[in-house]
């Protein structure tokens, strides 16, 4: 199985910034498994409602991202109370 690449978009980038150093750590971890072998983490991930996007639970934070063949871009991370938004 192919490697998928990991793109952020400039405002998930800039969210990914504002959070603590561990935290980001453990994001970028759930995404490399993710884009490693998505089976893997297939209770952490569901498709999100009317977008298309899908949500991978990390902790109290999620990501929101979308699939597109090879790419996986991120398009939000945040706390759970507020990444919806």
């Amino acid at each position: 199985m192919q490697i998928k690449s990991i793109k952020f978009t400039n405002a998930a980038a800039k969210q990914m910034r504002a959070l603590d150093r561990p935290v980001q750590l453990q994001i970028r971890q759930k995404l490399a498994q993710y884009a490693q072998s998505p089976p893997s983490l297939v209770n952490q991930v569901k498709r999100l409602k009317g977008s298309g996007a899908l949500r991978l639970r990390v902790g109290d934070y999620r990501v929101i991202f979308t699939e597109d063949g090879q790419i996986l871009l991120i398009l939000r991370v945040g706390h759970r109370k507020n990444v919806y938004e």
